[in-house]
């Protein structure tokens, strides 16, 4: 790792986004599920998609922060000559396995047999929570919400977002894995350890779980796309990138303390609309492909390639076969475990 790694993810180039509101192509009849979507990140992201004539479902947890969030995005472009699509609110807690089956199902019922998905964006997610609750099931929650719940979500649509793929463009239909700078800067060695995976209460510290918990994403979009087959049950044709959008100034610092906040976090955060351009050229960049997903490349702020993630890293998403640890696709492996009652 370089201090230009570091210092490209807080300051990218200035104007460097190559999609953006002003040139994302016509989406009339594409449909796109944004988890988180009722604030920061997502929010940006769903307001784009509607405007370009995206069909949007919005899966978060809270229905008031998502009808409010609907209506501000509608009261922004009403009188404007803009092409809208559509928007639809989904309730959804990802840290409780029962209900994101069900959110799924009800996505899904919406669609019916005819629907379509051409790109799910597993954004939503919780920062650094001190004594952060257990799940529903009993689970630790950083890695539920961030990681697993999203999992889980992704191995439900699976089925749609591969027979979209089947009548799509070769690698349009892609899933997206938010990531963070502090896979890099504060994830352990191998980026999620063997005692967390035997033990997920073995953590106490919330910025490693947090930490741990975005290693996992970029883990599970790798291992997704690796574990695809024509009859397996991760699908076909359907690309899966993980990637850092940048730092922003969203809710997700709620659970940090002022003193961290104000004076070491808030100088570095940009306008969470940039987050959604990052998104969008993972989403929609001819450069993002079925070969980089599988080689575990990752995207980082403003629609980049990273310019070299530290060693250990890449190690973990080697297997063992190729000298490296195999520890992206334990944790892959361990997810399935986690979810198989609800699959």
């Amino acid at each position: 790792m370089s201090v230009y790694s570091y210092w490209t993810q807080f300051f990218p180039p200035r104007n460097g986004a190559s999609f953006t509101e002003d040139n994302l192509p016509d989406l009339a009849g594409k449909v796109f599920v944004v988890t988180g979507g009722s604030s920061g990140i997502g929010y940006e992201l769903c307001r784009v998609l509607y405007a370009a004539g995206g069909k949007v479902y919005m899966l978060t947890r809270t229905k008031k922060n998502a009808e409010e969030a609907i209506t501000r995005i509608k009261d922004h472009y009403a009188g404007k000559d803009v092409k809208t699509g559509s928007i639809q609110f989904i309730p959804m807690d990802l840290s409780d396995f029962r209900n994101v089956k069900v959110a799924a199902q009800q996505f899904l019922d919406s669609e019916g047999p005819d629907g379509r998905l051409d790109a799910l964006f597993n954004n939503a997610g919780t920062g650094g929570w001190k004594d952060a609750p257990k799940t529903p099931q009993g689970d630790e929650y950083h890695i539920t919400a961030n990681s697993v719940g999203h999992y889980l979500l992704t191995r439900l649509l699976t089925p749609i977002l591969t027979k979209t793929a089947a009548k799509s463009p070769k690698d349009s239909v892609r899933v997206v894995w938010a990531a963070s700078i502090l896979v890099e800067m504060t994830s352990p060695i191998g980026g999620i350890t063997k005692e967390f995976l035997q033990d997920p209460f073995s953590e106490k510290h919330a910025g490693v779980l947090y930490a741990q918990s975005k290693v996992g994403n970029w883990f599970l979009a790798t291992e997704f796309s690796r574990h695809q087959s024509e009859s397996g049950p991760f699908g076909s044709g359907v690309v899966h990138i993980g990637g850092n959008p940048g730092s922003y100034n969203t809710n997700i610092w709620r659970h940090v303390k002022d003193l961290i906040k104000y004076y070491l976090v808030y100088p570095t955060l940009r306008d969470p609309v940039y987050g959604a351009y990052t998104y969008m050229w993972m989403s929609f960049s001819k450069d993002v492909t079925m070969q980089e997903a599988k080689a575990g490349n990752y995207a980082t702020c403003d629609g980049r390639w990273h310019p070299g993630q530290r060693a250990d890293l890449l190690l973990a998403i080697k297997g063992k076969e190729e000298g490296g640890t195999g520890r992206s696709k334990e944790f892959f492996d361990w997810c399935e475990e986690r979810v198989k009652d609800f699959v």
